[in-house]
């Protein structure tokens, strides 16, 4: 029989006092008033915080940051040659004629003159600051994503369409993890692209430094509109295209609730990455060449900002490699960014879906 609230505080009180361990839980009435139930009865709580729920909620966010920094990282450094020999494609025609023949028309050229000139290991030249860029850029954008797709679900957004829903929480997630990070995305891709002989920057201390004294702090975000333009499609296309083709090929089976194996989501992923990569390649191009502008302009003794002025805008750049090249200008280096994207957005993605798996995860 339940006590009332003058009993049940003093039955809690004789038995904290006498020593015994014998729990007594709050339970929130719907008029707000608090009220007690018997001592030592299991605890029911209706709106009150589940500190225990809290707490698994923490856990879960952080094991979702932690996954996706990992499965980035992972995804980044299986590719990091092809990425750097794709970037050194894309801005060969940026060069001055002195240093035009330490860069490649060609992927198989490109692959041949870095190892001739610094060695095997020069083809992840870069990968250091890449991954210190990677982790938390995945971390932010998985998570970012995860959440706003919670978001959707539990606050009846109006949203009906799974489709948008993911369309909306990967652009959102983009734009997030983009902007947080992408002083170090710069300095990665000037760390990648400059010369043997031409060593501006010792390495990412010292870039930053530099840059912002020579370029100030808003050097260090050139060519982010352009790449939000990239990165906004991009991972919109990627999170809708990944997570609607698992729903369809989890259709097919026989047993819906068996969970996809490592190979249906590295194929799902690398399908993924190929849908948006042809849709944004070319302002991928016009970005990289922006983030680059004036580092192997001139005769070296002006900074990367005097060189930079005269194509400061991605309009600028887009106008000027158009009349150097025409439209193929604008998709140079897409056959290795494809043979990057696959095997990259197919093991950062597959490698997420496991993680949350092995940490029971069920975002």
């Amino acid at each position: 029989m339940p006590l009332d609230p003058e009993t049940a505080r003093d039955g809690a009180a004789a038995a904290a006092f006498s020593g015994e361990k014998r729990p007594v839980t709050l339970r929130r009435s719907t008029t707000g008033a608090v009220s007690f139930g018997d001592v030592g009865d299991v605890c029911t709580e209706t709106t009150d915080v589940d500190i225990t729920s809290l707490q698994y909620h923490v856990t879960k966010q952080a094991s979702v940051l932690f996954a996706g920094g990992v499965a980035g990282s992972i995804g980044k450094t299986f590719t990091a040659p092809l990425s750097r020999l794709t970037i050194l494609y894309q801005v060969h025609s940026m060069v001055t004629p002195t240093h035009k023949d330490k860069f490649s028309g060609s992927l198989s050229q490109a692959f041949m003159k870095v190892v001739r000139r610094e060695g095997v290991f020069a083809l992840w030249k870069g990968n250091g600051a890449s991954v210190v860029h990677r982790f938390p850029y995945s971390a932010v954008n998985f998570f970012t994503y995860e959440w706003m797709k919670d978001a959707f679900d539990t606050r009846q957004s109006g949203i009906t369409s799974p489709m948008l829903t993911r369309f909306v929480s990967g652009a959102v997630a983009a734009a997030t993890s983009t902007t947080v990070c992408y002083p170090i995305d710069l300095i990665r891709t000037r760390l990648i692209t400059q010369l043997d002989n031409n060593i501006r920057y010792r390495g990412i201390s010292h870039a930053f430094h530099r840059i912002r004294a020579e370029e100030g702090t808003r050097g260090l975000y050139r060519g982010l509109s352009a790449t939000l333009l990239v990165t906004v499609p991009n991972m919109a296309i990627n999170f809708t295209v990944f997570e609607s083709l698992k729903d369809a090929v989890q259709a097919l089976r026989e047993d819906a609730t068996t969970p996809l194996s490592a190979l249906d989501t590295l194929s799902c992923g690398a399908l993924s990455g190929i849908s948006s990569s042809i849709v944004t390649f070319p302002v991928d191009v016009v970005r990289r060449r922006m983030q680059i502008s004036g580092l192997h302009h001139g005769s070296g003794t002006e900074t990367a900002a005097e060189a930079a002025q005269a194509t400061a805008t991605a309009w600028g750049i887009a106008k000027e490699l158009y009349q150097q090249q025409g439209v193929r200008g604008f998709y140079r280096g897409l056959t290795p960014e494809l043979l990057k994207v696959i095997p990259m957005v197919g093991i950062t993605f597959g490698t997420f879906d496991m993680l949350k798996q092995s940490l029971h995860i069920d975002a």
